[in-house]
């Protein structure tokens, strides 16, 4: 088995697992999580590459690594395991970041990646169905009367935001590779937009909406770019207006109105949904954070060292209480390599522009995610699909893709269209 192919068959175990944990098999995720490590690990060693692309991504995860351990070390942990496990996944997203960026790019990747993401979408469809009928979803404790989907993960909100990173990246293969967009493909994003519906994840919801704006906005002409907004904004007033899932949204003017950053009071008679539990705990947060500015309450520790008992749902506010000033700095650097990924994607191409401009959708609707809605250190499947979706991305489209190759290029010639770049395998048909 290559390495592109390993690669792949790991992510697989560890979704598999991920579903075992669903239906009793305890600690299974965590015990493949390692079992994955250790695996990047000794394929690490036995090839010694670096990704040309990766260097800043890297440094950024290895210096948030060691800045954690050092606030580890420096101030007693009320859960020293959920410091043990953030390390590793430090250590974990840095290997397969490299990972990724070194053998996804191979055509040989295709195929099973391909059998991938279409058994992530069928089956976590699937199991959102079953899980919707058979009322055994997630119930938030403020709405017992709504059953929520969480599919092959623990949580609505981070499942929804995988099946959309899953998709983009189906999306984006097919793309790449030239093909159509046939009945299959079609049946399997309709899926996918099922599963995201029935986690009735707000986040995701904004999201999927936030890409595809972003997409046709950058695709389309100026004619396209006003048929949006004219669609659009309609649209969304009446999302907002008619949908259930909006409706507690209503009483942030008067939570506005008696709310301050500066001296945050906590009161159940205006805190009633997700947007204020949200800014009342990033102001509690943030005053306790200032307390231990340089090295924070240590790693994995902002749901137990925190006043408020929440995770931030900020990943600067996490980083910073979690890890101070140093470890805020090292989640920046880290933030700057995914910067630097997608602003390296191809473009030469239609249908490279065309996946960039997806993969970019994807990476400023989950920053402003991970900035206002959800944390996503500890969401390992999240993280993986997203590397994964960056990958393919960055890889160039095979000319059949590209609607502009001169006729009188026979097929299978390598000619200008070989490609041989910074880690990346010859792409011709």
């Amino acid at each position: 088995m290559n390495a592109a192919r390993m690669l792949v068959a790991l992510v697989t175990l560890r979704w598999l697992a991920g579903i075992a944990d669903n239906v009793g098999a305890r600690a299974a995720s965590e015990i493949m999580a390692l079992a994955m490590l250790a695996a990047l690990g000794l394929m690490l060693l036995a090839r010694m590459r670096l990704a040309r692309d990766s260097g800043l991504l890297v440094a950024g995860l290895l210096a948030w690594l060691f800045t954690a351990a050092l606030s580890g070390l420096s101030t007693p942990l009320p859960r020293p395991l959920e410091a043990a496990a953030l390390l590793t996944l430090l250590l974990l997203y840095a290997l397969f970041a490299n990972a990724c960026l070194l053998w996804l790019r191979d055509p040989a990747a295709l195929t099973p990646l391909r059998r991938f993401l279409t058994g992530f979408i069928a089956i976590g469809a699937a199991l959102s169905v079953w899980q919707v009928a058979s009322g055994s979803g997630f119930v938030d404790p403020g709405k017992p009367g709504v059953i929520r989907a969480f599919g092959s993960d623990v949580h609505p909100v981070s499942f929804a935001i995988q099946i959309l990173a899953a998709a983009l990246a189906l999306e984006i293969l097919r793309v790449k590779t030239g093909a159509r967009a046939g009945p299959l493909h079609l049946a399997l994003l309709a899926l996918g937009a099922l599963a995201l519906y029935l986690t009735f994840a707000r986040t995701a919801w904004m999201m999927a909406l936030l890409v595809l704006a972003i997409t046709i906005w950058r695709r389309g002409g100026s004619l396209r770019k006003l048929a949006l907004l004219a669609i659009a904004l309609p649209l969304g007033a009446a999302a907002l207006a008619l949908s259930d899932r909006f409706a507690d949204l209503a009483s942030l003017p008067a939570f506005w109105q008696s709310f301050s950053f500066a001296e945050a009071v906590f009161d159940y008679r205006y805190i009633d949904n997700s947007v204020s539990w949200r800014m009342v705990n990033w102001a509690y947060g943030a005053q306790q954070a200032l307390q231990q500015p340089i090295l924070g309450f240590g790693p994995g520790q902002s749901a137990y060292a925190s006043q408020f008992s929440l995770e931030m749902h900020n990943i600067l506010l996490e980083g910073f209480f979690e890890g101070g000033a140093l470890g805020l700095t090292a989640l920046v650097l880290t933030l700057l390599g995914l910067f630097s990924l997608h602003r390296n994607l191809p473009r030469a191409t239609a249908a490279d522009a065309h996946a960039r401009s997806l993969a970019n959708g994807f990476g400023v609707a989950l920053l402003l995610a991970v900035l206002l809605s959800t944390s996503l250190v500890d969401q390992l499947m999240t993280v993986l699909l997203y590397l994964i979706l960056l990958a393919v991305a960055g890889c160039p489209a095979r000319p059949q893709a590209d609607p502009q190759r001169p006729s009188w290029l026979p097929p299978g010639s390598r000619g200008y269209w070989h490609h041989t770049g910074p880690d990346c395998g010859p792409i011709h048909p």
